[in-house]
């Protein structure tokens, strides 16, 4: 299996909020993403998250990407107050094609 002990990405659902566990140097370390599709690898080689990253800033549409779950980690602790700012982005930024995926 790909999944690491030391990281919790096992089972990552639609909606949960993530990151990578070990970004680049030239990466900031606090930047998240929002799941909006994953599938598992049954031999676990290739198991892929489809992300959005969360980017209040931006005055662009958000680029959708995948990325290997065995890069990334749930982020452990998510504020009320942030948990509100990503249901305005969702709903500000995505349109209804996408937020009716996620359950926030």
């Amino acid at each position: 299996m790909e999944h690491s002990a030391a990281y919790d990405n096992k089972d990552l659902h639609v909606g949960d909020i993530v990151r990578f566990h070990t970004p680049y140097p030239d990466e900031d370390p606090n930047t998240i993403f929002i799941v909006l599709w994953s599938y598992y690898d049954p031999a676990g080689k290739s198991s892929r998250a489809e992300l959005v990253k969360f980017d209040q800033s931006s005055k662009q549409t958000p680029v959708i990407q995948k990325w290997f779950i065995r890069d990334l980690e749930r982020v452990p602790e998510v504020s009320p107050e942030l948990l509100k700012q990503i249901e305005l982005f969702m709903k500000s930024k995505l349109g209804n094609a996408i937020i009716s995926k996620l359950v926030i």
